[in-house]
C-alpha cells in the first residue's frame, strides 16, 4: 500500500487553483455555517442533516474475521486484486497504490469567499496565469469532427467504472488540436456532461457502490494533472474553461466518493469481508484514515464537508468568471455558482452572482438561467422581493432535466441508476 504524500503535481494544482481564486490568506481557513438572522442556527443547511459520521473512528463495528476459512485467490484478467461480488468485478490495485492519496481536493488551501466579478472589467484586472509561458496563441490546427463522428469519440471514451484508460482518445485530440477554433471545446464539454458525474444508487450490496466510486477517485489524480498542464499551456482558451468545468465535476464526484466512504459502517461490508480480505481490509485502513484527517481538519460531519468541497468548487468556477476568454461560458459557471449558495440559504450572494448573467443560447444552462433573470427582473433591486418558488423551481427543472438525460445514457450502454 503507498503511504506516501501526495506528489508534486497535486501542490502545483493547489498554486493553480489558487491563484485562479486570488486567495491571499495563509491562514487556516474557517468553515461557514449558517446562522439565522436573529442570531440563532439554522439546522437545514442541506438536505443532509447536521450530524457526525456514524460509528466512531477507529472502533467500527466489524464482524469477526473466519480464520478458517480459506479463500482461495480470485483473479481476472491476470490482476491478483480483483474483487467479484455475484457479476460484479473490480479491480482495487488502482485504489490500494493511492490508498492515502485518493482525495486531493483535501490537500487545497481554500480561498475567502469573493464578490462577484464584473465582467465588463478592465482588462488589467485579469488574472495572469504565474503558470503560463510567454508563447504565443496556439498554433495547432482546429479539430473538424462531423457531429455523428464527435459523438462517437465521447461514447469511445464513456466508462461506467473506469474512466482515466478510456479517456486516452479525447486526451490525444486535446494536445492535437486548437484549444479556440475548431470543435475540440465542444468535444470536452460533452465528455464531461456524457460521462462524469453518472448518478449511483446503491442496492442491496452496498460494496459495489462504494468500490465503483472508490475506483473513480483514485482516476482524479491522472486528471488533475493532465487538466493544469494543459491550462498552464493554454490560459484562457475555450478549451481549458471546458477543462476547469470538468474539474468542478471532479471536484463534486470526490465529495460523493469520500462521503460514501467514511459514512459506511463496515458492518454492512459482508460482501467484501467474505470474498476477499485484502479488500476489506483496505477498505477499513482507508476508512480510519480519511476520517481521522477530516478530524483534523474539523469536517468530521457531512455538512462541514459538503461545505468545503462547495468553497472548492465557488474557487474553480470563479477562476473560470475571472479567465475565460471573451465571457466564454462565464454565465455557466456564474449559475452554478449562485446554485451552491442558494443551497446554502445565502440567498443575497446566489441573486449578486445571478444578476450578471447573460442568456445564451450555447450554454449549458441558458433555459435556467433566463427564468432566474425574469424573477430576478420581477423582484426588482429587493432581493427580498424575489420569488422563491419560481427560483427552485428553475432549479428543480435542471435536476430533472439531468436525472432523465442520465436514465437515458445509462440505458444506451446497458446500465441503469443501481447497476455497476
Amino acid at each position: 500500500m503507498n503511504r506516501r504524500r501526495p506528489s508534486a503535481f497535486i501542490v502545483s494544482f493547489a498554486l493553480h487553483l489558487a491563484a485562479l481564486a486570488i486567495v491571499g490568506s495563509t491562514t487556516r481557513p474557517s468553515y461557514w455555517r449558517a446562522v439565522a438572522k436573529d442570531g440563532g442556527s439554522i439546522t437545514k443547511v442541506t438536505s443532509e442533516r447536521l450530524r457526525p459520521f456514524a460509528g466512531v473512528p477507529g472502533d467500527p463495528a466489524v464482524p469477526p474475521a473466519d480464520e478458517s476459512k480459506d479463500l482461495d485467490p480470485l483473479i481476472v484478467e491476470n490482476s491478483p486484486r480483483t474483487l467479484i461480488i455475484q457479476n460484479f468485478s473490480f479491480d482495487f490495485g488502482k485504489v490500494s497504490e493511492r490508498a492515502m492519496a485518493l482525495f486531493p481536493f483535501l490537500s487545497l488551501q481554500l480561498p475567502s469567499d469573493g464578490p462577484p466579478v464584473d465582467r465588463n472589467a478592465a482588462p488589467r484586472r485579469r488574472l495572469v496565469n504565474p503558470f503560463a509561458s510567454a508563447a504565443p496563441g496556439d498554433s495547432n490546427p482546429p479539430l473538424v469532427l462531423s457531429e455523428s463522428a464527435l459523438q462517437t469519440v465521447v461514447d469511445s471514451a464513456w466508462s461506467r467504472r473506469y474512466r482515466w484508460r478510456v479517456f486516452r482518445p479525447v486526451r490525444e485530440l486535446t494536445s492535437k488540436y486548437n484549444g479556440d477554433m475548431g470543435r475540440l471545446p465542444l468535444l470536452l464539454r460533452r465528455y464531461a456532461d456524457e460521462t462524469m458525474l453518472q448518478p449511483y444508487l446503491d442496492t442491496d450490496i452496498p460494496d459495489m457502490r462504494l468500490w465503483t466510486e472508490l475506483g473513480i477517485a483514485a482516476d482524479h489524480t491522472d486528471y488533475i494533472a493532465f487538466i493544469t498542464k494543459y491550462a498552464s499551456e493554454h490560459p484562457s482558451s475555450k478549451a481549458t474553461t471546458e477543462l476547469l468545468f470538468l474539474l468542478d465535476k471532479l471536484a463534486q464526484g470526490s465529495y460523493d466518493a469520500l462521503a460514501t466512504l467514511v459514512g459506511m459502517n463496515p458492518a454492512r461490508m459482508e460482501w467484501t469481508r467474505s470474498t476477499d480480505r485484502e479488500a476489506f481490509d483496505l477498505f477499513n485502513t482507508m476508512r480510519r484514515y480519511y476520517r481521522s484527517q477530516l478530524a483534523l481538519k474539523d469536517l468530521d460531519d457531512y455538512v462541514a464537508l459538503r461545505l468545503f468541497f462547495d468553497r472548492i468548487r465557488v474557487a474553480i468556477l470563479s477562476g473560470i468568471v475571472r479567465t475565460t476568454a471573451n465571457g466564454y461560458r462565464a454565465s455557466d459557471a456564474r449559475f452554478l455558482i449562485g446554485s451552491i449558495y442558494w443551497r446554502q440559504l445565502r440567498e443575497d450572494e446566489a441573486v449578486r452572482w445571478w444578476r450578471e448573467m447573460t442568456v445564451h443560447p450555447e450554454d449549458t444552462y441558458h433555459e435556467a438561467a433566463s427564468q432566474l433573470l425574469e424573477a430576478i427582473r420581477r423582484a426588482g433591486p429587493s432581493i427580498q422581493r424575489i420569488d422563491r418558488g419560481a427560483v427552485n423551481d428553475a432549479l428543480e427543472s435542471e435536476r430533472r432535466k439531468w436525472v432523465d438525460f442520465w436514465e437515458r445514457r445509462l440505458d444506451r450502454f446497458g446500465y441503469s441508476f443501481d447497476v455497476y
